[in-house]
This record gives C-alpha cells, structure tokens and sequence, in this order.
C-alpha cells in the first residue's frame, strides 16, 4: 500500500470501491467533496469528518465543502437565513485546523439548470424504493419522511451532489452509504464519472443503546448516533470544561465492549486524529501507556489492560485541552 493510499484510509469504516483506488489515485488533479447541514451547535461527531479533511489534504487532494442549506432545510434545521449564519461557525473550525477547500452553497446550484437537469435525470434512473431505502441520510424513518414529500428528494439530491461536481471522492459517515451507492449507480447508468466513497466511522451518542437492544442497523444509525437534536447526548465545541467532564464521567463505558462505546469511539476517532499519540495513565499496572493507532486502544480495551475509569479520565483530560483550542 503506497504512503498516499495509507494515509486516505487510516481511520475509515469503509472504501467504497477500494479496488478502485490505487487505479484514481494515478489520476491528476483530484477532488474529494464532502457535504454537510449546517446547524447551530457543532458536537464532537461533526470532527471526524473534519479532522479527516486534513488527511486527504496531506494526500495532495483537493477539498470542495458543499454547504449544504437547502438539505438542511428540507430537514427542518432551521429557516434559510438562520442556516446561512450556522455555516459560517463550521467554516472557522475548518480553517482553524488548517483545511483548504473550495465552498460551495446548495442554494446556488439548485438554480443551476444542469443540476436540475441531472436531478430528474437520476429520477428516471433510479426506483422509489432505493430512494427510500436511503433515506437514512436523514436520521428519520420513512413514515415522517411520507408526511413531507421533500424529504424524498433528499437522498436523490444528495446522489447528485457527487456527480454535478465532478469529484472523484466523496467522504461522509457510515450512514450516508446508501445515498452514495445509489449515486454510483446512477453515475454508471448516465455514462458520468462514480465516486469512490469513504465512509467515517459513527460516535455513538452519549446514550447509545446497549447492543442486545438494537433491532437492525436503521434503529443504530437513526437513534445510536451523537445528535445536536439531543442534547444531553452530545458533546458540543461550546460546551464549558465542567459540562464536557460532567459529561464524560457519566457516560455509560461497559468493560471490554468496544462496539457502540462513546468514550472509546471519541478518543479513536477525535482524539487521536488530532493529536496523532495520546498517554494513557494505568492504575491497574501502575504505568503509562503510549498509542498512537486505533487498532492499539482497541486490544487494550477489549483485553481489559484499560479500564473504563483510566479510558474517562483520558478523554476527559485530552478533549477539554482539545476543544479549548479549538473554541
């Protein structure tokens, strides 16, 4: 695996088709996109995809942000003018981490001919049935989705979003899957360049549910994943250090489970990416700990050589530091 290749999927949940890549990586001049709904208070989940932005800088990619206002509308977060104020906090975030990109508003390129053009081209090549089996996208289930027809159109615009910017990456969470796939298949069938599609991994809320209490994916994906819409479920940028400790200690952090674990995923996911080596103090041998993998915090916690108490206080300790920075 070349040095290029290594550092684009360092902490991804998936590539999406990864068979494809060391050939798009041969390519010149290449363009990763990634959209995002402005809100009115960033968590900490918001900086995976951040933090992972700087990754495919490094890799000498260039970065397009689709400021995504009119999705965020259609999803009832918030009027146009508000939304248009929220996207301005993740812009300083972005650039105080050191990210380049070109911004691009949906707003303008729904006015845009071309889009509206490929848009009910996709319709035509596309069924109801994949459009709703994404509608995931929109952390919502399908019968409040039939209530506003809108929301419909959101997965089969956010399909179209790759194609009409012609890029060759597109970088979101795990549950934007479904709405990238279908705009493979839709790229394919239009004759248009597909995305290969890099997936981030999800920060479970604060609250997530116990494994043996999850159904199936969609109840993960629309309930298990750290929200703005719950509050006491998020970690936010803003949150003071009180609020942020108060928050982490009281967090359920079952030994040994790794899957669907808050603090593990936080200090995988966020922590780590930013600092790139964290120390962990150990009380249990009575020594520090040096990582600088996720693979590594993993097997520590799963063999049980890290507790939940030592993983809290370095996650406590390394994000209030962090998001002080950051603020």
């Amino acid at each position: 695996m070349s040095s290029k290749e290594h550092i684009i999927k360092r902490g991804l949940e998936e590539v999406i088709r990864d068979e494809e890549l060391k050939s798009v990586l041969s390519r010149d001049k290449l363009v990763c996109y990634v959209g995002y709904e402005p809100t009115e208070r960033i968590h900490v989940g918001w900086l995976v995809w951040i933090l992972k932005l700087k990754d495919i800088q490094k890799a000498g990619i260039d970065i397009k942000i689709l400021e995504a206002t009119i999705h965020a509308w259609i999803n009832d977060k918030g009027s146009i003018e508000e939304l248009e104020e929220y996207k301005k906090n993740v812009r300083k975030i972005i650039e105080k981490l050191g990210i380049y990109a070109t911004y691009i508003d949906s707003s303008e390129i729904i006015t845009d001919p071309e889009y509206v053009r490929l848009l009910i081209q996709a319709a035509k090549n596309t069924t109801l049935d994949r459009v709703k089996r994404a509608i995931v996208v929109l952390k919502r289930r399908i019968e409040e989705v039939e209530q506003d027809f809108s929301k419909i159109l959101y997965p089969l615009m956010q399909a179209v979003d790759a194609i009409y910017l012609n890029v060759d990456f597109a970088l979101g969470s795990i549950d934007q899957k479904p709405a990238y796939t279908m705009s493979r298949d839709i790229a394919v069938r239009l004759g248009r360049k597909p995305v290969i599609i890099l997936c981030t991994p999800l920060i479970p809320g604060l609250k997530a549910p116990l494994l043996e209490d999850i159904d199936n994916l969609d109840e993960v994906l629309v309930y298990a994943k750290m929200s703005s819409s719950r509050p006491d479920d998020a970690i936010f940028l803003d949150d003071d250090p009180e609020t942020v400790e108060r928050k982490i200690m009281s967090c359920p952090c079952k030994p040994k489970e790794t899957l669907l674990n808050p603090i593990l995923s936080i200090v995988k996911h966020v922590i780590l990416p930013y600092y790139e080596k964290i120390t962990i103090e150990t009380k249990t041998k009575n020594v520090e700990i040096t990582i600088d993998n996720a693979e590594e915090i993993d097997r520590l916690y799963r063999s049980g050589e890290l507790t939940p108490e030592e993983l809290k206080k370095a996650c406590k300790d390394y994000l209030i530091e962090m998001l002080e920075k950051l603020k």
